[in-house]
């Protein structure tokens, strides 16, 4: 079995997506996945729409004011074709669609179609060609740096088979039930945690004496047949005080891996609406509102604290943004809240 089968299987072992075994998707993929959340589309409920010029991966969300589409990252195409597959994939839908933490490509190629566009967040990214834990800034990432000295854990990148399965799922499940959100996995916003080996993906295990006690897990994001970088899409640790400082242990341990490796690029993910700024083409509400969930809706979601982490690597900021149109605020945002996940039953 060749190397590519290889990663088929491990991809399709996690979750079956019939897009996946075409070559032309593949090719799309590495040409065209230049948003850092590009992966998020290999996860369940997401749909795939092929236009003349890409493809736009959606999930319908269902609402007492009728369904929504949601578009959850830049699709796949040239930049100077998004306009007009965009234009394609609106047509043939029969619900209206919002496009969620999408880039300024995407947003000003809807407004121009009179979509409302405002800023939903910020993507926190850093080169690691110029990436240092030099500076008064960063003293708790050099710390943080040395925490396999003081503790004698190690950072080792494994395949699934060499990993305690039962140690990574608990540490799991415990760090879900201590965050706001506690019975369940946001989706996509984010991409669920995925226990087995992945497609592309690379997995980062901090290890004590053989135990696991935290894990990052890096989605690959590409432009022009070449790797642009790695997202950061799930960072978990166990909950003792002890252990402290694992994750970002892990994270830069990769990144100095990554830097031997020559990737380009490190991306933190999103910080939903942080440092939220007024647009052109935006609702005035749509961001007051966003503020508001930023200062005061931090029981449905830890805001502040996801987005103080983040802002310790000093990376750079580039805004992502919420388009919609011919939708109201009500039926949007309940689209919102229970599509991602934010609010619902009990899964957990």
């Amino acid at each position: 079995m060749g190397v590519w089968q290889t990663e088929m299987t491990a991809l399709q072992q996690a979750i079956d997506f019939p897009w996946v075994g075409d070559p032309e998707f593949r090719q799309e993929f590495f040409n065209h996945s230049r948003q850092s959340s590009a992966y998020f589309v290999f996860q369940e409920g997401v749909e795939c729409f092929q236009g003349r010029h890409g493809r736009v991966h959606f999930a319908r969300q269902s609402t007492p004011f009728g369904p929504i589409n949601f578009v959850m990252t830049d699709p796949l195409c040239a930049a100077q074709d998004m306009a007009e597959l965009l234009e394609e994939f609106d047509r043939a839908q029969s619900c209206p669609n919002i496009y969620v933490a999408v880039t300024q490509v995407v947003a000003d190629a809807v407004a121009k179609r009179g979509y409302s566009v405002n800023q939903v967040g910020v993507e926190n990214s850093f080169r690691l060609d110029t990436f240092s834990l030099r500076g008064k800034k960063k003293k708790q990432l050099r710390h943080a740096s040395h925490f396999g000295e003081r503790t004698g854990c190690v950072v080792r990148e494994l395949p699934w088979s060499d990993v305690d399965a039962q140690q990574v799922e608990n540490i799991s499940l415990d760090w879900i039930h201590s965050k706001v959100i506690s019975n369940r996995e946001i989706r996509y916003s984010t991409r669920p945690a995925v226990f087995g080996d992945e497609w592309l993906v690379r997995k980062f295990y901090c290890m004590h004496e053989g135990r696991v006690v935290a894990y990052v897990f890096f989605d690959p994001y590409f432009e022009s047949g070449k790797l642009k970088g790695y997202c950061a899409n799930i960072l978990r640790g166990r909950q003792e005080k002890c252990w402290n400082g694992a994750l970002d242990f892990t994270v830069l341990e990769a990144v100095h891996k990554f830097r031997e490796e020559g990737v380009p690029r490190v991306s933190l993910g999103v910080s939903p609406f942080h440092n939220i700024q007024p647009v052109t083409h935006e609702k005035k509400i749509v961001r007051w509102i966003s503020q508001w969930f930023y200062e005061h809706g931090n029981r449905f979601y830890a805001f502040k604290n996801l987005a103080y982490h983040k802002t310790r690597y000093r990376a750079d900021e580039t805004p992502w943004f919420l388009c919609m149109k011919d939708v109201s605020l009500l039926r949007a945002y309940w689209g919102l809240l229970f599509g991602l996940k934010a609010l619902g039953k009990q899964e957990l």
